[in-house]
């Protein structure tokens, strides 16, 4: 196993510590770069000896610290063109979406999507995502999809205790958790409990049609700082709202999903195609033609996220 020299930050105020770590590698469409060279700023030795305070969205610690690395190109993916080993280069923390009008116009440093590198959460490996209304059908899959993409803990809320039982066997090392608003207990501390008192990483809402949307904004505000909320239940009545300071000193991003694109469609097959997602929970109802009422009918029912129900029009 190849290692790498590094400097890690374990706590803030104490010195860096070196030592040893494993080298990356790259994955397709990576490039692994030899730093020769990291410039250090005033700003980070304040992030390093006091945290930052509440106005600034860190990394988990221990974590290596640096910005405008330069050095040399090791190895690339096999899906990397135009930069080969050998080539030297600068690290360009900023990232740009390219298509907002401040970058059509040439200023992408005034880019109104830009943010820096490394501090951009997306699911999932190693993070832990909480699921409301998970005994649905977008609660089920969504377990699914976060167990396959590598959450490590997966934290269901629901109602119906039969089902969150279930939810529970998707996975069998106890990466999920489930528990429901129907017992006696706090919901935002159970949560809490279960992630050490840091908070989630992200939030998936997919409440059902009449769903409650002050369920909807306690767990918003269970997030940990620097968290992200994903609002997928268009069936769910009432507002939501936050406190000015919460919202700005907590840097939580609340996020709408209308639908998908043909991309993660041919992604999600993919994935599933190669057993990453396993879908092996769902229990197939099918129904001929004749009976696309009494499927109308079943489905209205709500069987539950792990009822696949499916009309073949040829028999």
């Amino acid at each position: 196993m190849s290692e790498i020299n590094v400097a890690r930050l374990f706590e803030f105020g104490k010195p860096l510590k070196t030592g040893k770590a494993e080298k990356p590698v790259p994955a397709s469409k990576d490039v692994l770069i030899k730093v020769e060279a990291c410039c250090l700023v005033p700003n980070a030795h304040n992030l390093m000896t006091t945290g930052g305070g509440d106005n600034f969205q860190l990394p988990e610690l221990p974590c290596v610290f640096g910005l405008d690395a330069a050095g040399v190109v090791e190895s690339v993916g096999d899906h990397v063109f135009g930069i080969k080993p050998g080539d030297r280069v600068y690290v360009d923390p900023f990232l740009t979406c390219g298509t907002c009008h401040q970058c059509r116009r040439g200023r992408k440093d005034l880019c109104i999507n830009c943010c820096l590198r490394g501090y951009f959460a997306q699911t999932p490996g190693g993070k832990t995502v909480v699921i409301n209304g998970v005994t649905g059908t977008l609660g089920y899959a969504a377990v699914a999809i976060a167990l396959g993409l590598g959450c490590i803990k997966i934290l269901g809320v629901g109602r119906n205790k039969e089902r969150l039982a279930e939810v529970a066997k998707m996975s069998s090392n106890g990466r999920v958790a489930t528990i429901s608003t129907e017992d006696d207990k706090d919901v935002v501390q159970w949560i809490q409990e279960q992630t050490n008192g840091v908070g989630p990483d992200l939030f998936y809402d997919c409440l059902g049609n009449g769903g409650d949307a002050n369920s909807t904004r306690k767990l918003i505000g269970a997030l940990k700082s620097g968290g992200r909320a994903v609002l997928a239940a268009g069936g769910a009545d009432g507002e939501i709202s936050q406190k000015y300071s919460e919202a700005m000193s907590h840097d939580v991003a609340i996020l709408g999903t209308n639908w998908f694109n043909s991309v993660e469609v041919d992604e999600l097959i993919a994935l599933v195609d190669a057993g990453v997602i396993d879908l092996s929970f769902l229990r197939h109802e099918l129904f001929p033609l004749e009976k696309v009422n009494e499927a109308f009918e079943f489905v209205g029912d709500r069987p539950g996220g792990a009822i696949n129900v499916v009309v073949e029009p040829q028999k």
